[in-house]
């Protein structure tokens, strides 16, 4: 599997949902997931999209036990099709399944500097939270606004955000001590 092997798709089917790829990788997960939608890529390959009801991560699973995650890219337009790269498939239902630390991780602003690339997955705007908003600040926004950001590191040594949303209450205190400390 080449590591940054990347494939257009384009969503196909929206309403027939099909359960077999999920069934291949985690037969006693069936009931923590919901059947999204089928993404088809270019080389004609079949991915169904299955949200975690919890976490609300997901997971893009082929026929052939293969796993995808989406890729956003600031430089392409919204309306083309779609990117997905290949990951590992137990890696991809470890991160869906994981649940956040009770004490979050924050990040502050100046992290992103670490990074060679910072790549989002399609969860990662779900909130109405802009990819400008979530690249200027792992922590808050230009205007002040604390966000909630979830990112993991890639192997390629990027940054991949999966989540961003405005800061939830019952995290307020954890942001604050972490602002305290930073300061």
């Amino acid at each position: 599997m080449h590591p940054l092997r990347r494939k257009r798709g384009r969503v196909v089917n929206t309403r027939a949902p099909i359960w077999e790829p999920l069934f291949e990788l985690a037969p006693e997960h069936l009931g923590d997931f919901m059947w999204m939608h089928e993404v088809e890529l270019e080389d004609g390959t079949r991915l169904h999209a299955y949200k975690h009801h919890e976490t609300r991560r997901y997971l893009h699973l082929d026929h052939g036990s293969r796993a995808f995650v989406f890729i956003w890219d600031e430089s392409r337009p919204v309306e083309e099709d779609s990117l997905y790269e290949e990951v590992d498939p137990l890696w991809l239902l470890d991160l869906a399944l994981a649940k956040p630390d009770e004490r979050a991780s924050l990040f502050r602003q100046y992290v992103t500097a670490e990074f060679k690339r910072i790549r989002g997955a399609r969860s990662a705007t779900r909130h109405r939270i802009s990819r400008k908003r979530i690249r200027h600040a792992l922590g808050e926004d230009p205007v002040g606004v604390a966000l909630e950001v979830i990112a993991v590191v890639t192997d390629h040594e990027n940054l991949m955000v999966i989540h961003a949303m405005e800061l939830r209450s019952r995290y307020r205190n954890t942001y604050e001590e972490v602002r305290r400390c930073n300061r």
